[in-house]
């Protein structure tokens, strides 16, 4: 089964032992009950697709142990595992019954919970903190939803252009050695020289916050910034995937067969239209942010970063929603067919089958962000 067929088990198979490799177990009642939870891996921690189900405090035994996924065509599923080939055995919601027939009371209690959190657009950590406050689920977000260090160290480039300036505001024309994100962050919170200390209390003042609350801010900006380094860097990834797939359905233009397919070229061209159009407002998006963000430093004050801080908060679903989209999609896409090969019919069923469903949620999203002028 492909990450883009959910058709759920019968109940009679879902007991069964997955294939070998698999991540997760196929009887996911009987694990439970046998106690101990997944730990929180590094790809689900990292990724805009997935939540494990370890985090939200239900009843059902084994659900916890599992994973609640956004697959090709955006539809919120529970995967029962995924073997080492990349198949994933994907149960529906309205059908998870049929895999936990024993605890149908249990059932009954959680499933308004996975309900909710199936219309969260997007399972990244920032997308997810606001979800999680929303629908009042106790979550401790420092503890689970934080990106994990290997993703904080790929994020110091990306993050180095969003904090450039505040550095440079504490410390001045001082070289500043940074590694990763965290020194990044160490730098904002902890300045260790006078002259810092000096511009700190100067900023105080611009902010109209205590000295004492300065660092409490700073983080807060670091934090902030961070998310957009996240998103901008989910971006960078998928923009030359959405390339390649355009290019790779660009010769069906030229097909005999299609061109005397009307409703096969229309297809085809709403879907180029659709992915391209969306790639260009989401780059417009992050090149606002970094007007704004450089409007904040010329003219510092407390309501300028609040500001600042509600636009890039109001974005997080929005952003998390149309990357987390277009990053399934792709990911298929590059299994599917890993050196671009594929006939026209091919291709052709791929674009019908897996990029057109969910493509509308995709332009939705999008559309409603630049409607709000983010």
């Amino acid at each position: 089964m492909t990450p883009s067929d959910p058709a759920p088990p019968s109940a009679a198979e879902a007991p069964k032992a997955p294939p070998a490799g698999a991540s997760t177990p196929a009887d996911p009642a009987a694990a439970g009950a046998a106690g101990g939870e997944e730990e929180f891996d590094a790809e689900s921690q990292d990724a805009l697709h997935i939540l494990p189900l370890r985090l939200i405090p239900l009843e059902t035994p084994g659900l916890r142990r599992l994973r609640l996924i956004k697959n090709v065509r955006l539809d919120t599923v529970i995967e029962l595992y995924k073997d080492q080939s990349h198949k994933s055995a994907q149960v529906p919601l309205e059908t998870l019954h049929s895999v936990f027939q024993s605890y149908g009371e249990q059932l009954r209690k959680d499933m308004p919970i996975l309900q909710n959190l199936a219309t969260v657009p997007s399972f990244d950590v920032y997308t997810l903190r606001l979800a999680m406050r929303q629908l009042k689920l106790p979550v401790d977000e420092k503890k689970d939803l934080q990106l994990s260090e290997g993703k904080r160290r790929e994020l110091t480039e990306h993050m180095k252009a969003f904090t450039h300036p505040l550095i440079q505001q504490i410390y001045g024309g001082t070289e500043i050695e940074v590694n990763d994100v965290s020194d990044i962050l160490r730098l904002i919170a902890n300045p260790n020289r006078e002259d810092a200390l000096k511009n700190l209390r100067a900023m105080s003042q611009k902010l109209n916050v205590p000295l004492t609350e300065i660092p409490r801010f700073l983080e807060d900006y670091g934090d902030t910034y961070l998310s957009l380094a996240y998103f901008k860097s989910c971006l960078d990834t998928v923009v030359p995937q959405v390339q390649g797939f355009l290019d790779w359905i660009k010769p069906l233009e030229e097909n005999q067969m299609i061109k005397h397919d009307r409703l096969s070229k229309q297809m085809l061209d709403k879907v180029k239209d659709s992915l391209s159009s969306v790639i260009i407002s989401l780059t417009g998006r992050f090149e606002s942010f970094n007007r704004k963000s450089s409007d904040f430093w010329k003219d510092i004050n407390a309501n300028s970063f609040a500001q600042m801080k509600d636009l890039v908060f109001s974005n997080h679903r929005s952003m998390g929603g149309v990357l987390c989209g277009l990053a399934v999609k792709m990911q298929l896409w590059r299994e599917r067919f890993p050196t671009a090969s594929g006939g026209p019919n091919k291709r052709l069923e791929f674009v019908r089958s897996e990029i057109v469903p969910g493509m509308q949620l995709i332009d939705e999203l999008e559309a409603a962000a630049r409607k709000m002028n983010i």
